[in-house]
């Protein structure tokens, strides 16, 4: 398969989960979440990773880096509910988590490179 053509299936397999995602919610919430959940995009990066021919080390790095990194992921599910419950509207709310979360991104890559799981 040429790099032209693997790229767009790349990108229609990627819209196709989102999609697939967003549609779900509107009939069954838990279900969406659940497939929301999934690492899809982690699976499908080193997929794409082992595909475009990335060490086994490379690939090792990554996914513990995402291990680390899935901690200040989670701020945005905390913060933004609670910004929702204390009547803030979406919106905000929705800054407010990713917000958060870019800040909790800074402290653990600063605790990453601190304490050498990062080069």
């Amino acid at each position: 398969m040429s790099s032209i053509v693997f790229d767009i299936f790349k990108i229609l397999l990627t819209a196709a989960i989102i999609f697939t995602v967003a549609q779900l919610s509107q009939r069954d919430t838990l279900l969406a979440a659940l497939l929301a959940s999934i690492p899809l995009v982690s699976v499908l990066a080193m997929i794409w990773m082992n595909h475009d021919g990335a060490s086994g080390e490379e690939i090792i790095n990554f996914s513990k880096h995402i291990v680390w990194l899935v901690l200040p992921s989670v701020l945005l599910f905390i913060v933004m509910p609670e910004l929702i419950e204390r009547g803030w509207s979406f919106y905000p709310a929705l800054g407010g988590g990713l917000s958060a979360t870019i800040i909790g991104y800074f402290v653990m890559i600063e605790l990453m490179k601190r304490f050498q799981t990062v080069t």
